[in-house]
């Protein structure tokens, strides 16, 4: 009866284990999101969200020409910070 009772301890430690990593990698975005069915073309080609630091595939970032030059962001609320910093509308 013991034996059995380590068994079953062992056994829901192991899923508990298995059920948090599944939901670290969850939050953490593992990279699986994105597979070679994905509807995203995806460039290859990685750009720097100057407000947060994020960095992200061009073709899925938000881009915005500044004096002739893209400045790609994350999303629209650190575009609106860097308009605001810059003064610019």
């Amino acid at each position: 009866m013991f034996m059995f009772a380590v068994i079953i301890r062992i056994l829901a430690l192991s899923l508990i284990i298995w059920l948090v990593r599944q939901m670290i990698a969850a939050i953490m975005g593992s990279g699986k999101a994105h597979t070679k069915k994905s509807s995203l073309k995806e460039t290859g080609l990685m750009v720097r969200d100057p407000v947060c630091g994020m960095y992200l595939d061009s073709s899925l970032a938000i881009c915005h020409d500044e004096h002739d030059k893209p400045v790609y962001f994350c999303s629209a609320d650190c575009k609106s910070k860097y308009l605001a910093e810059s003064g610019e509308k």
